[in-house]
């Protein structure tokens, strides 16, 4: 009976170490491969090819144009000056002020990385015909990534403080896809903006996500996996990713919400998630027919009307 008990009992501290390498070897390729896969997903994720739908809507179902080869310095038919933005502990980053003269109030433009001269071009001549200079942030080919607007949002800071250099009293910026993340996070962060313009952002990254490709067909943990390798890349959790959170944090700063009504990256409910968690003096605007970022594409002349009343409202009579 002794003996019979004695075989049943625990296995001996050298049987359990053994079973417990066994069980190391056997998972931890395992868990190696799904960490260096996730890994892959989220650096696609910050370093991602143009969408196809980026400038989505009926307007962009033809043949696409082909891209102008001039700098955007010549593109913007005006004068311009190339200004530097210092940046503590990163590299300096480029912009361009045009027209190049002194005024009371400015328009600083963000526009998502990889985008063609053509369309920086097309926003400039919107916020110019409602008479304002405004500074462009440009990004070379080695800042081609993305940071969803959350470590965009340092530059939009180190652009103000370049027009406030200059004489500026109210600045206002324009911001497109996650260059509107951008200024939403820098207004959110105490960065001093008479008004936001904020054409197709998105509301929450996490939901944004699982909106992208390959990220919205992959296995739920998976893809909590590379939602975690994200966050650690951009130096933030995802859930605190959030333009809608951000907005309701904006004080005295003028804030309008534009969002095609077809998007299929960022839908017409991120635009109205936004609108609604802002608290102060704000207007909504779903374009119909338009994809992401399309709404000058589809309504040019409405566009620069309204986006250029809606800068009036806040910086006064440009001077």
């Amino acid at each position: 009976m002794g003996l019979e008990l004695a075989a049943s009992g625990p296995p001996p501290a050298g049987v359990r170490r053994r079973l417990l390498l066994i069980a190391i070897g056997l998972f931890a390729p395992i868990i190696l491969i799904w960490l260096a896969a996730a890994t892959i997903v989220a650096h696609g994720l910050r370093f991602p090819p143009a969408l196809p739908y980026s400038t989505s809507g009926p307007m962009s179902s033809g043949k696409p144009s082909v891209p102008d080869a001039r700098p955007l310095s010549e593109l913007l038919d005006a004068s311009s000056d190339e200004v530097t933005l210092e940046q503590t502990g990163q590299h300096r980053l480029r912009a361009l002020l045009a027209p190049a003269m002194p005024a009371k109030s400015a328009v600083v433009l963000i526009y998502p990385n990889r985008v063609d001269q053509q369309s920086l071009a097309g926003y400039f001549k919107a916020i110019r015909a409602a008479g304002y200079p405004v500074l462009i942030i440009e990004y070379d080919d080695s800042r081609a990534r993305s940071g969803f607007g959350w470590t965009e949002r340092r530059d939009v800071v180190a652009a103000i403080a370049a027009l406030r250099s200059r004489g500026v009293q109210k600045v206002a910026a324009v911001g497109i896809s996650e260059g509107a993340a951008a200024a939403l996070f820098a207004a959110a962060e105490g960065a001093r903006l008479s008004a936001i313009v904020s054409d197709s952002s998105y509301a929450k990254l996490k939901a944004l996500l699982a909106r992208i490709p390959p990220m919205d067909s992959l296995n739920p943990l998976f893809d909590r996996t590379v939602a975690r390798e994200l966050g650690w890349m951009l130096g933030s959790a995802i859930e605190r990713i959030a333009p809608a959170q951000a907005a309701a944090k904006v004080r005295n700063c003028g804030l309008m919400v534009i969002n095609g009504a077809d998007d299929p990256l960022v839908p017409p409910s991120d635009a109205r998630e936004i609108f609604a968690a802002a608290s102060g003096p704000r207007q909504l605007w779903i374009v119909p027919a338009a994809g992401h970022a399309a709404a000058l594409a589809v309504q040019p002349e409405l566009y620069r009307k309204r986006v250029g009343a809606f800068l009036a409202q806040h910086l006064g009579a440009p001077s």
